[in-house]
């Protein structure tokens, strides 16, 4: 497991991380996956997981050699400190409002095979993390060796107070100078998708980087187009530094490919392409702004942070579960995953 100081270590194509530290807000839940393809109705056993986009996204950049903090609210049980348990064991700093007598948000996967696709079943009503509010976490400490601030549409779509909360955070993050990243991440099954507009257009304004995907662009700007355009159009409107793109393009018996373009006043930069054959399609997403943030906080020019965004997707995706264990050297541009390494 990585080491739990943020120290910096050969990280393969990365230039080494500055001091400071990547701090994240949002909500960990448990995983419960169905074995093979069964259905919930009909399986026998449920494989337990820690899962969260926030979460995921400084897993990955703890495993690249940052220094990460995760803001969150858990209930003070068995479940909550599990979670605990998790993110520490990543090298993740824990700070977390502890409720007593709360319960942890689940959400349940089952894994499908064309032509039914994988669905994901939520129980996060009324969780712990629902119950963030403006007032209650110290930003001041929270920020207070932060190089950046990253989080996801997701902690807005709780509710009006964890919204707020992610306001409060960036506000706070802003007047220090600290760089804001923030995913849309839209989730369709959270809320609909008049609120979560409304919510997404009051954050961006607050975002320098911001990551979408084309439903996203498009969802939020209210109109079809091409990808680099609508890009080009959310960061002309909200004032973003730069707008990242992910895309999952279909390769062949059973592959896919994963495309990263970078949009900043410059105009597109397309990154290379990676290939995959997955094993599980969680956590592709947050990998890759793991990856992008990597190198864009280290001063990485917006081709190379596409370039290792796409590759960091497409390796999580060769992982089961939400969490990205990368080890130095795979992210290298033509790695070849077909050797056997002894």
């Amino acid at each position: 497991m990585p080491a739990s100081d943020g120290a910096t270590r050969p990280s393969g194509p990365l230039p080494p991380p500055p001091s400071g530290r990547v701090v994240a807000l949002g909500e960990a839940l448990l995983r419960l996956t169905t074995p093979g393809q069964d259905r919930l109705e009909q399986a026998a056993g449920l494989y337990i997981g820690v899962g969260g986009a926030e979460l995921n996204a400084l897993i990955g950049l703890a495993q690249l050699g940052y220094a990460t903090r995760f803001v969150t609210r858990l209930p003070d049980n068995p479940l909550g400190r599990r979670v605990a348990m998790h993110t520490s064991a990543f090298g993740v700093d824990v700070l977390a409002d502890w409720e007593a007598g709360g319960r942890l948000g689940l959400y349940f996967v089952e894994p499908g095979v064309p032509p039914r696709p994988t669905e994901v079943h939520y129980d996060r009503a009324g969780s712990a993390a629902a119950g963030l509010a403006p007032g209650r976490i110290d930003w001041a400490s929270a920020l207070g060796d932060a190089i950046c601030l990253h989080g996801t549409g997701i902690t807005c779509a709780l509710g009006a107070d964890p919204e707020a909360t992610v306001l409060e955070a960036y506000a706070a993050a802003r007047e220090r100078g600290v760089t804001t990243s923030f995913d849309v991440n839209h989730r369709s099954r959270l809320w609909t998708a008049e609120a979560a507009v409304a919510a997404y257009r009051r954050v961006l304004p607050l975002a320098d980087v911001v990551f979408a995907s084309p439903q996203d662009l498009a969802l939020v700007l209210g109109r079809e187009g091409e990808p680099e355009a609508l890009a080009g159009g959310l960061r002309t409107e909200f004032g973003a530094r730069v707008v990242v793109v992910k895309r999952n393009l279909a390769a062949d018996a059973g592959r896919v490919a994963v495309a990263v373009t970078a949009v900043d006043g410059s105009g597109a930069v397309a990154g290379e392409a990676a290939v995959a054959e997955p094993v599980d399609p969680f956590g592709g997403g947050d990998a890759s702004a793991a990856g992008f943030l990597a190198a864009h906080l280290a001063g990485a020019g917006l081709r190379e942070a596409a370039d290792i965004a796409a590759r960091a997707c497409a390796h999580m995706h060769t992982i089961p579960g939400d969490s990205w264990v990368v080890r130095p050297g795979e992210l290298t541009a033509g790695a070849d995953g077909r050797r056997i390494l002894r």
